[in-house]
């Protein structure tokens, strides 16, 4: 081999060396442990809504409306909730309704349904129950008390209207039938949220949608006051709290949304013209939204000091649910597909799971087989993710790899000898 061919070898080398060292790990490992099902015989279409993680158990709700001689009765929200070891063991699985939210606490588990508060016992026995005026949609727990919202929309000869309540109810490891107090909104309120004041959103809530636009954010003191009002004109599908302000993301149509951050006295700071946006995460001073636009999912950063936008990030699909690890940005994606099978109309649930990295706005990791993403719980490093249909995933994080591990060593010299034999294998589970 001449000099040129030397050192012609020589810059591949060193340009293979490179690539190497700023390629973030690949999976270390399967990170599913374990596939969940429930509702089993259940023959009308599921979703699991609602999950979450604690300390040494996972929680996963699995919701269905009945179907009658073909025909949708959705008055008749109906589901189940178990929970499980975090090997993958039933514990138990009980009629719940239909779950939005859940919340672990050290020995009974609250699930938020349409109907009310269901409390659950360590069997599964339900020890309580709480019903509401309307619907319930969104429910935090702060100090001994439970802040929730309720409401309804009516459609009557062509005329839409919608309306509801704030309401906080005492916890004492039991919850009080009879409320602290109670304010009715004239308009259907699905977020609540905790900063210097109580923060109440209204809209149709995500998961669902409707023709009627309408949607408010409402300052409420913690005596039950109203403050103020501001009429943003679409639902607002999710709040959070930054510096004890609100961040608000709202959608309407085929991708129209905003951005608003909103202080305590109900000044808007801040009014960006974004996506239809589906769900936010606010993580230090750094602000995650996702959603879609134009037929694709979205995902973006924002630096909430400066305003500024960090990255942008397509995906197939609806971006729907986040949450934030150690290993990186966890966001779901997906979409319902109808076919006609004979004379059946079947949905199915199609999406994927990403890890992101937060910092870049690369995707480090992605499982394409969940199906439509819909729910996502967090703790240490297990996460429960839930689908559109009657399953959920538990995965171990720490098995997809990091953004700040590189390739050396050892594995690194692997690599230059597998390259030749056709290419490095990118473990990714289909």
């Amino acid at each position: 081999m001449g000099v040129r061919g030397k050192l012609f070898t020589v810059g591949v080398i060193l340009f293979i060396m490179v690539s190497l060292l700023a390629t973030p790990a690949i999976s270390k490992g399967n990170p599913l442990v374990f596939k969940g099902s429930l509702c089993q015989g259940v023959a009308y279409q599921k979703s699991v809504e609602a999950v979450a993680v604690a300390r040494d158990k996972v929680y996963a709700s699995c919701d269905y409306r009945m179907v009658m001689e073909g025909k949708l009765i959705s008055v008749y929200y109906l589901g189940d909730t178990a929970a499980y070891f975090r090997n993958g063991s039933k514990l138990w699985e009980n009629a719940s309704g239909y779950v939005v939210k859940l919340l672990p606490l050290q020995n009974n588990l609250i699930a938020g349904t349409l109907g009310g508060f269901v409390l659950f016992n360590s069997s599964g026995s339900i020890v309580e129950t709480v019903p509401v005026k309307n619907k319930l949609y969104d429910f935090v727990l702060s100090n001994g008390t439970v802040y929730g919202v309720d409401g309804d929309v009516w459609v009557e000869n062509g005329s839409f209207s919608s309306s509801g309540e704030v309401f906080a109810l005492r916890w004492n490891g039991r919850l009080e039938n009879s409320s602290l107090w109670s304010l009715r909104l004239p308009s259907m309120p699905d977020r609540i949220r905790l900063g210097r004041v109580v923060y109440v959103g209204s809209g149709m809530p995500s998961g669902y949608s409707s023709s009627y636009a309408f949607g408010s954010l409402y300052g409420v003191s913690y005596n039950g006051s109203l403050l103020w009002r501001i009429n943003l004109g679409q639902w607002v599908r999710d709040v959070e709290v930054w510096r004890g302000m609100a961040v608000v993301g709202t959608g309407y149509g085929k991708d129209s949304g905003r951005i608003l951050l909103v202080d305590s006295r109900g000044h808007v700071l801040w009014n960006l013209s974004a996506y239809f946006v589906e769900d936010l995460l606010v993580s230090g001073d750094r602000l995650f939204v996702s959603g879609f636009s134009d037929g694709k999912g979205v995902v973006t950063a924002y630096d909430l000091p400066s305003r500024k936008l960090l990255w942008r990030l397509e995906l197939p699909y609806r971006a729907k649910a986040m949450a934030m690890s150690k290993e990186g940005l966890l966001v779901g994606t997906g979409k319902f597909e109808s076919r006609h099978e004979g004379n059946v109309t079947k949905v199915y649930s199609e999406g994927s799971l990403y890890l992101i990295d937060p910092g870049k706005g690369k995707v480090l990791w992605e499982d394409d087989g969940t199906g439509y993403v819909r729910s996502i719980a967090v703790k240490g490093s297990m996460a429960v993710v839930g689908t559109g249909s009657q399953y959920f995933y538990v995965y171990d994080l720490s098995k997809m790899g990091s953004a700040g591990k590189r390739i050396c060593g050892p594995a690194f010299l692997l690599l230059l000898v597998l390259i030749p034999l056709g290419g490095v294998l990118h473990g990714r589970r289909t």
